[in-house]
């Protein structure tokens, strides 16, 4: 069932239901495991089945420190969340990544690895990947390709891309057809009532941009809306004025951390067929497969480094043109943004005077097409270091729901540059050795200057701001998610990330979620049992 709060108080609502506030990712997932098992899912979206743009304003806050430049980016009230423009690529955090770090003050994550890696598994059945090649050398292998090897500081890997990486898409007939699914649009969640234990979430307060108020009740309460949305709620004082247990927890709202990315240098290709083996992306039965270069566990190990990731990025005339066609064509498929087909005929010619080497290289090699007249720069996506000093407040300035807007402090380390500058010659080498590329290094990278933090902008990859710990005096939630302090309000998505690798974080936040989704669905039994 779907209702829509714009046109008024919704009828038949489920009680005693797992109320989730965000249908993005996480939540979508969350709830649609949850009613898979037969568990009443109220599931609210602030968002309608477009973007609209009073509801995205929303999403606007103030921000000093480093420029954080997409506070109002990848955060998006609609069916789908950030899906909807997500680029579908997945990859999870390893267990280096997740286990202790102690030269970053990286804590291990508070759960085996061998059980968040079978939610893995079932992440990628679940989002339409059990189908593909997941043993990287067997890719290599399927292509004729020896695997690459840059010696030890330098490991290559595949990432997988989804078919239908708008989520409200694919899982469109569960969001219709599940009769323990229950989906309310337009439903901005503003507040949390508590019980009189002080322990217990009642009811959620919700507002619609008309100017209406409900309230909505629920047995166990998830909120899945986004790493920034989701500390701004709890930061609230509650809607009966009564203290939040989570309100004196250290860690609320701090680190906020993201991924760095930066330019770091330009590529000269000297062996134009011998690079494309290597680096252009891969096409298997139906699935992408995109290779990366990441300076290896053992580096970083050895070295006291961050986690970080490399790819050439390659810029021609042809780009743009493609890119627009890529937009234009997935606006139709997939529901996202609009994109105007008045240009579309200047780019179908431009991009036609390519065709011919594009579907060569595609059908016959299974590859992607790069023109030999690119411009290729030497990218980096780095961890950050987490800082307390990066976080997040509320302003006094007021949204038109009546909520005090973000105010966003991010910080930069710094310490970060040395990693990048380590891999960064690491490439150099491995490529100037095989006779595959000339690498000049910004100067500044080399150099370890600190003005090189100010060509370091943010992923649109917002973590950790309610982070995953075995003691209030770390976290926000404990190792089921749970919010400490209370006895049924959960936390789902990348805010609760205890550290962060290169990786995009949807797909770890993903499987997190399953694992959620099962914890609840025995609570759910269990209630039902001594009901």
């Amino acid at each position: 069932m779907q209702f829509d709060l714009e046109a008024g108080q919704p009828d038949g609502l489920p009680q005693d239901a797992v109320c989730v506030v965000g249908a993005g990712a996480a939540g979508l997932c969350l709830a649609v495991s949850l009613a898979r098992q037969g568990v009443k899912v109220l599931l609210l979206e602030g968002g309608g089945q477009t973007l609209e743009t009073p509801a995205q304003a929303l999403q606007e806050g103030e921000s000093s420190g480093h420029p954080f430049q997409n506070i109002g980016v990848g955060r998006y009230r609609v069916l789908g969340g950030s899906t909807v423009f997500w680029g579908g690529q997945v990859l999870p955090f390893d267990d280096f990544v997740r286990g202790e770090r102690p030269w970053l003050g990286c804590p291990a994550w508070p759960i085996a690895s061998a059980e968040l890696d079978g939610y893995f598994e079932r992440s990628y059945g679940l989002l339409g990947l059990g189908e593909a090649c997941f043993d990287d050398a067997a890719i290599w292998q399927s292509i004729g390709v020896a695997e690459p090897d840059f010696g030890t500081d330098i490991d290559f890997l595949f990432t997988r891309w989804l078919r239908t990486r708008n989520l409200a898409l694919h899982f469109r007939k569960e969001l219709k057809q599940l009769d323990t699914l229950t989906t309310v649009l337009h439903a901005n969640v503003c507040g949390l009532k508590l019980h009189d234990d002080g322990r217990t979430v009642r009811s959620v307060q919700v507002r619609n941009l008309s100017g209406q108020s409900f309230e909505f009740k629920a047995r166990s309460f998830v909120l899945a809306n986004g790493t920034l949305e989701m500390a701004r709620l709890l930061m609230h004082p509650l809607g009966n004025g009564m203290a939040a247990p989570w309100h004196g927890l250290s860690h609320l709202g701090r680190p906020l951390v993201d991924h760095l990315d930066c330019i770091g240098g330009s590529v000269h290709i000297t062996d134009h067929p011998a690079a494309r083996r290597i680096f252009d992306n891969v096409y298997l039965k139906g699935h992408k497969y995109y290779p990366r270069m990441r300076l290896s566990p053992q580096a970083q190990r050895t070295h006291g480094l961050v986690d970080v990731a490399s790819q050439f990025l390659y810029r021609t005339r042809f780009s743009e043109h493609l890119d627009y066609l890529k937009m234009f064509l997935r606006s139709i498929k997939e529901g996202a943004a609009p994109v105007s087909a008045t240009h579309l005929p200047r780019h179908l010619a431009a991009v036609a005077r390519t065709a011919l080497p594009l579907a060569v290289r595609y059908f016959k090699d299974r590859r992607s097409f790069k023109p030999l007249d690119a411009e290729v720069s030497l990218a980096f996506y780095c961890e950050q270091m987490a800082t307390a000093e990066s976080r997040l407040a509320l302003s006094d300035v007021l949204d038109p729901l009546g909520m005090r807007r973000l105010r966003v402090h991010w910080h930069i380390d710094g310490r970060e540059i040395r990693s990048i500058k380590f891999f960064a010659l690491r490439i150099q080498e491995a490529l100037a050795a095989r006779g595959l590329a000339t690498v000049e290094i910004d100067p500044a990278l080399l150099d370890e200057d600190p003005k090189f933090v100010k060509r370091m902008h943010d992923a649109v990859h917002q973590m950790g701001t309610a982070r995953m710990a075995n003691h209030p005096d770390d976290g926000v939630v404990d190792s089921n998610l749970k919010v400490f302090g209370t006895d049924n309000l959960y936390l789902a998505g990348a805010a609760v990330f205890p550290s962060t690798g290169f990786a995009n974080p949807t797909f770890t936040a993903i499987a997190l979620a399953l694992r959620l989704a099962d914890h609840l669905a025995v609570e759910a039994r269990h209630a039902t049992a001594s009901a």
